[in-house]
């Protein structure tokens, strides 16, 4: 087979649209989720959450973030996703030889490498969509208060858990879905249902959300603190965790998403002529 010398650049394009599409269809549950987490009252529901968002009086407020996790998930998709496949091509001639285990690695690998690049921004986006109103205008104006009031390691709170998440996450996720997937296009014949790739992207994301869901609210709940001048309450991972399991028990790690970017991702290489098996 030919190689395809374009091959890095349409990963990067399609991952880079996967999740910057993905991410904006979900912000609303995002948004929720993220509210949900951070409140350490065990009273929170649902319903409560979305009064919160329709309280601030716009559709907007329902997005809110979504423009900096856009900004910030695409570069880090494209890299996660196009890192991925160089490595596995690079472990093996064949990429179905590949093991599980060297797949969670390629996966687990890549995602942390993404997130790191990108994780001041992921800070802003959480700050946006937890904080009221009238709080911060906009990604610029965010970032320039968070340096001055709290400085520039405040960019960084959560990146332990975080990367301890993004390991089993991605990892999980990315290897789950490339075997359902392969399994996918030879039942098949190279040409599966799109309902199906949406449902492996689902169960993938499930079970790999699962997984690393508590270390998710750990990473939150550091990055949120301080917001509207509230004293720092953690002094890191581990005391997130002792003061969350003895104030809120085992349920509270796992406060309040099927992925359809796997979708988008798959038909976004496809029509870009690259092997959907490949």
């Amino acid at each position: 087979m030919t190689e395809d010398k374009w091959r890095a650049a349409k990963f990067v394009f399609a991952g880079g649209l996967a999740g910057a599409v993905s991410r904006t269809a979900t912000a609303p549950v995002d948004r929720l989720k993220m509210l949900l987490q951070v409140q350490e009252s065990q009273h929170l529901t649902l319903r409560q959450g979305l009064k919160i968002m329709a309280s601030e009086g716009s559709l907007r407020a329902y997005f809110k973030g979504n423009g900096t996790n856009a900004l910030k998930i695409a570069p880090e998709t494209s890299i996660k996703l196009t890192l991925n496949d160089w490595l596995k091509h690079h472990i093996g001639k064949d990429h179905r030889d590949i093991s599980p285990w060297e797949r969670v690695a390629c996966g687990g690998l890549s995602g942390a490498v993404g997130q790191g690049l990108v994780y001041p921004l992921d800070t802003v986006r959480t700050r946006l969509a937890v904080c009221h109103t009238d709080e911060y205008a906009g990604i610029w104006q965010t970032a320039v208060r968070l340096a001055r009031n709290e400085g520039f390691a405040a960019f960084y709170r959560g990146l332990v858990p975080s990367m301890c998440g993004i390991l089993p996450y991605a990892g999980t996720d990315i290897a789950l879905f490339e075997i359902l997937n392969e399994h996918l296009h030879d039942r098949y014949g190279g040409e599966p249902p799109h309902l199906a790739i949406i449902g492996a992207g689902m169960v993938s994301s499930v079970f790999a959300q699962f997984v690393s869901y508590p270390l998710a609210l750990v990473r939150t709940r550091l990055q949120a603190q301080g917001v509207g001048g509230n004293p720092i309450k953690y002094s890191g991972m581990l005391d997130v965790f002792s003061q969350t399991m003895r104030n809120e028990g085992v349920r509270g790690l796992y406060k309040a998403r099927g992925r359809i970017s796997w979708y988008v991702f798959e038909q976004t290489k496809l029509a870009l002529g690259v092997n959907p098996g490949s």
